[in-house]
């Protein structure tokens, strides 16, 4: 019985075990004087300032102005993302054009682009937003593209031949082919551009956890400083593990549909 609930919940168990096993090592670090507190601060520490920062609610304000710039620039870049994913991967002529754009933006770091964006859309959320816009968009772009193009020619053709339009082919066969991997390219996605609003956050904002992580981190406050990494982290193993599950039945979904 406990090997079969083991077996069901293995991932979640090894999961949960690793990141006890990460804060014990932090706490023996610490305890054995291998690393200055000063730097690291203790789990006990950080605990009882995360109590502090949730009562005041200063953390619940960083947490909700984050996630509202997260949210609106990876709406943007879905919509955006898979849009022209879809084009580009129905329509060749859309794909040349649009590739000289996509993979400079890939190549090139985004934060470079920080100082241009401040000069057009000044501090703030607009300029976090844009940011964390771009730093979501290439992986959802390009996923969504080698879904589309990628689709099963055995199940083009059999639609083809049962004598299905381009419009038919697109609706019926390419588009729920590629759903889980544009599915993979959200939960890519999803961590970028939560990365870009922390980093954006971190060089021109009011509030956020980035701005909290630079504002403590200028006083030199550890244990406060400590409280919004660990809540980014939190948040970004939550929002990735919530796309991983929608990734596995979306491709659960494909095998059912196929057969």
């Amino acid at each position: 019985m406990m090997m079969d609930i083991f077996m069901r919940r293995q991932a979640l168990i090894l999961g949960m075990l690793s990141l006890v096993t990460i804060v014990v090592l932090w706490q023996l670090v610490v305890d054995f004087g291998i690393v200055n507190p000063f730097f690291i601060s203790t789990p006990g520490a950080v605990w009882q300032e995360f109590l502090v920062q949730l009562n005041d609610g200063s953390l619940l304000t960083n947490i909700l102005a984050t996630l509202y710039s997260f949210a609106l620039a990876l709406g943007l870049a879905v919509a955006v993302g898979i849009g022209l994913g879809m084009l580009s991967g129905w329509f060749q002529d859309v794909e040349a054009a649009l590739e000289p754009f996509i993979w400079f933006k890939y190549s090139a770091p985004t934060v470079a682009f920080y100082p241009l964006f401040i000069a057009w859309l000044g501090y703030g959320t607009p300029t976090i937003v844009a940011i964390a816009f771009l730093f979501a968009l290439t992986p959802i772009y390009a996923n969504t593209l080698s879904g589309i193009k990628n689709v099963d020619r055995d199940l083009k053709r059999a639609a083809i031949s049962f004598g299905a339009r381009p419009y038919d082919i697109f609706f019926r066969v390419a588009l729920p082919g590629s759903v889980p991997v544009i599915v993979a390219g959200l939960r890519l996605g999803v961590g970028r551009a939560l990365t870009g609003v922390v980093v954006a956050e971190l060089f021109g904002a009011n509030a956020g956890l980035g701005y909290s992580i630079a504002y403590y981190a200028q006083m030199l406050q550890t244990n406060r400083m400590m409280v919004p990494i660990v809540t980014v982290i939190l948040l970004g193993v939550i929002l990735t593990q919530a796309l991983s599950y929608v990734e596995k039945k979306t491709d659960a979904w494909r095998v059912t549909h196929d057969n």
